[in-house]
């Protein structure tokens, strides 16, 4: 079998889903009721900036101004993710994205509902920036406490870019306390200040453009934290000169646990299998080395031991039939 039939029938994980980013052209035409008249849609989300890109997660903002259409963008997104054979995945949700006259809870639990007619094992991340009110924060941790192992499984909490991580110690801290996994992007080099927090992760989003000291590999190796990198959102917005330098290559070497996902790309028409054969095309990862990162994936991401033993169980005999 060729290399890109098994890629595209290998059982998939994509454990950065972005809802905003994910909702499909058609589906955002199908909303808009502009089928006959596209070409400003056209315009916004063939984009080749980081304004356009913006512009078309803005567009899919103002469109789902409903539940119903919540209802339907999101069942859209799911049996895309069908056809591409995903077997797990992790869909990011920021409520505070939404209008202000959709309630929040409803929101989620249209969404969670969805996921279950589907049949698919996917779970939310819910997505919480430090610059929003308190109000609206204090609105976000109740709901991901109400719907922590019943749909949302962790949190991903994005700071100002002003900010210092440690200044959010003490939530961090009742996280720890409460067994909650949260989700942390890194873009500088760590103070020892932020050490703590962001070696209790569960998974770090890595925007760093060299390879960690071995401090940190140590520590990520000991708590088996997953490492994420967006190839295709890197390489877009040109954070590597040369996609053959990216180090996630040469971290797997390290064995450390790492995960390539789509992040938000999909108004390009990216998805996993696009993903795959970028990785392929430039480095040497074989079929072998995927399988490996899986099941590495599955075992330590935070799900029901029940479920995730299914789920090595199913894609053992999926990946035992392409290898």
């Amino acid at each position: 079998m060729a290399l890109f039939e098994s890629l595209k029938l290998f059982p998939k994980i994509d454990l950065h889903i972005d809802y905003f980013g994910s909702i499909s052209k058609d589906t955002i035409y199908e909303l808009t009721k502009t089928r006959n008249n596209t070409s400003d849609l056209d315009e916004i989300l063939e984009f080749d900036s980081i304004t356009d890109y913006d512009n078309s997660k803005e567009l899919v903002k103002k469109i789902l101004n409903s539940y119903q259409n919540i209802e339907i963008a999101t069942n859209n997104l799911l049996e895309k993710l069908k056809q591409d054979n995903l077997l797990y995945g992790e869909i990011y949700l920021s409520l505070d994205s939404f209008l202000f006259n959709l309630d929040k809870e409803v929101i989620v639990k249209t969404i969670i509902n969805k996921i279950h007619e589907n049949e698919l094992n996917i779970n939310i991340v819910l997505e919480v920036e430090s610059s929003i009110t308190k109000e609206s924060l204090y609105n976000d941790l109740n709901i991901l406490y109400k719907y922590y192992n019943k749909g949302i499984n962790g949190i991903y909490f994005k700071k100002n870019k002003f900010d210092r991580i440690e200044s959010y110690k003490s939530l961090f801290d009742k996280f720890n306390k409460d067994k909650v996994n949260y989700i942390l992007l890194m873009d500088s080099k760590l103070t020892s200040q932020d050490k703590d927090i962001y070696y209790n992760a569960s998974r770090i989003i890595y925007n760093v453009m060299e390879i960690p000291d071995e401090e940190f590999l140590s520590n990520i190796r000991e708590k088996n934290i997953i490492m994420e990198f967006g190839i295709t959102y890197q390489s877009f917005f040109n954070m590597y000169d040369d996609l053959k330098n990216h180090i996630i290559y040469d971290l797997y070497k390290l064995n450390i646990n790492v995960a390539f996902t789509t992040i938000d790309m999909t108004s390009l028409d990216t998805d996993l299998l696009n993903e795959y054969c970028k990785i392929f095309n430039v480095f040497p990862f074989s079929l072998h080395d995927l399988v490996n990162i899986s099941l590495n994936i599955l075992n330590n991401v935070n799900i029901d031991a029940v479920m995730k033993n299914n789920l090595i169980s199913e894609f053992r005999e999926k990946a035992n039939l392409l290898l």
